[in-house]
């Protein structure tokens, strides 16, 4: 349980970090590749906290993440097209949609073969990682 907290702050964290960057390519026209690389970071963050807060199954896991991953590039459309000389971009979202989803999708793969446990013992606590191949 301790690690899932840990898991969600680090998360929240890495979510605020990335979006740091945002603001410096606001204004770049050709910033396609930035909002692919947000977009799959976001979506496969999103459902990993789904993956391991939730009791959806795979299919609700990757839309929801997929959802997720999508809205902070719909929300800097939606905040660009209000700047006098910019518009809403369509194609910019689609792309957000795609790498969200391929995000979610690669984040489903690696949430259902990697274990995570912890055993505490009274000298300190054991914490193991597998992987199913």
């Amino acid at each position: 349980m301790v690690f899932k907290n840990k898991l969600k702050i680090v998360m929240v964290i890495v979510g605020i970090l990335l979006l740091g960057p945002v603001s410096s390519f606001a204004d770049n026209d050709d910033n396609i590749p930035l909002h692919m690389g947000l977009s799959t970071v976001f979506g496969a963050l999103g459902e990993t906290v789904l993956h391991h807060n939730t009791n959806l199954g795979t299919t609700g896991r990757i839309v929801y993440g997929t959802i997720i991953g999508t809205v902070p590039g719909f929300a800097k459309e939606v905040i660009d097209s209000t700047h006098h000389d910019n518009y809403f971009d369509a194609s910019s979202v689609a792309y957000d949609a795609l790498a969200a989803f391929i995000g979610s999708v690669v984040a489903n793969y690696v949430n259902n073969r990697i274990q995570v446990g912890i055993e505490k013992r009274r000298e300190g606590a054991i914490i193991s990682i597998g992987y199913r191949f």
